[in-house]
């Protein structure tokens, strides 16, 4: 062989010797032979931009995803659910720079992209861990798509919170919520806060502790989810330029409830025994909204909004403590009282919505 024809296999030698291992797939639990015992093992040995297939089984551990990778729960005979439970001896805690030094997250990523279909994760037997538990925590710094998760049992002490995003870098990384289910926690459903830019879309979220999804100081949109049995609220949007369109709501107290330029439309808000839109402050757009059977169709709080082309239905008051000429051209029907003016003195709400920065327990 010529030196010539050596080159190549040269370089080849120096590029293996160099990466010794280059992504692939690879494989977690009892379905695939040579596969990884745990998620955990598995997420720490493959090298980034790997793919890791989970087999049906409960893996009872605390998983933290460090690299960009792809997570993906796979079918195996007549299963299809691999779930990420409680480990027995607890969950190390971690900060968010919102809810404070005590975060347990069972599913918790630092890095990204980091893409995660097809995975369930479950709270059952948790502790509050001296602050929040949280079933899956996009950490500032991180980014990626939960596409088809299940997200449940965050229910200890009103400390639980289903899936937790956030950036506090500036940086406007990108989380996408989609698709999935996230139900009964203590807490929260589904929060997106900071710089970052989320996309939270066709999404369960059912029986929320206090809010069902709640977007603070983040651009991006809230769309086609639908959200139903909050305890308090069902969406809140603040301090950002979140739009939320197209989401069905039903039978939480306040419906969506707004703070800054917030953008909400074409959104069908049901069974809201206080409110189906608050304007806690800044000056919100709400149109084209299907309001139904509740107390209050939309309350302006004395706030200047943008209220016009809304459908409000078998209400007490339609539009309450609304600015003078702030009644835009709406639609109504069986409703006592269609309007309200703003009360002589009535001093206009200055609530934030920053989440608090420990649990209320």
């Amino acid at each position: 062989m010529s030196r010539f024809n050596l080159v190549p296999l040269l370089i080849l030698a120096a590029f293996v010797s160099a990466h010794p291992t280059l992504a692939s797939t690879y494989y977690v639990g009892s379905c695939k032979s040579g596969s990884y015992s745990s998620i955990s093992a598995a997420v720490g040995a493959v090298p980034a931009g790997s793919t890791i297939l989970v087999c049906p089984g409960i893996y009872a551990e605390q998983v933290e995803i460090t690299k960009a990778l792809t997570l993906k729960g796979i079918s195996s005979g007549n299963s299809g659910q691999a779930i990420i439970a409680i480990p027995g001896s607890g969950l190390t805690t971690t900060t968010s720079i919102f809810f404070g030094p005590s975060v347990a997250p069972q599913l918790w990523v630092t890095a990204g992209p980091v893409d995660i279909s097809n995975i369930t994760v479950d709270g059952t037997g948790a502790s509050c861990y001296g602050g929040w538990l949280v079933g899956i925590f996009y950490q500032t710094g991180s980014s990626g798509i939960l596409n088809e998760v299940a997200d449940r049992n965050q229910t200890p002490n009103f400390c639980g919170i289903g899936i937790l995003a956030e950036d506090g870098s500036g940086t406007s990384e990108s989380v996408t919520i989609e698709n999935s289910s996230v139900h009964n926690t203590s807490g929260y459903g589904i929060v997106a806060l900071g710089s970052l830019v989320p996309t939270i879309k066709s999404n369960s979220v059912n029986a929320a502790g206090s809010e069902g999804i709640l977007a603070s100081g983040t651009s991006g949109e809230i769309t086609l989810n639908v959200v139903a049995n909050s305890q308090i609220y069902g969406i809140v949007a603040a301090d950002g330029s979140v739009s939320v369109f197209s989401n069905t709501v039903v039978n939480s107290p306040y419906g969506i409830a707004t703070q800054g330029g917030v953008s909400v439309k074409s959104n069908k808000i049901f069974q809201s025994s206080t409110n189906g839109v608050y304007v806690y402050s800044g000056s919100a757009t709400i149109e084209n909204n299907d309001i139904a059977e509740g107390g209050v169709g939309i309350e302006f709080n004395c706030n200047t909004a943008t209220v016009t082309h809304n459908t409000i239905n078998d209400v007490t008051t339609g539009l309450d403590q609304v600015p003078a000429g702030d009644s835009g051209s709406n639609t109504f029907f069986d409703t006592s009282e269609i309007s309200v003016a703003c009360s002589s003195g009535a001093a206009r709400s200055n609530r934030a919505f920053d989440p608090p920065r420990y649990p209320p327990n």
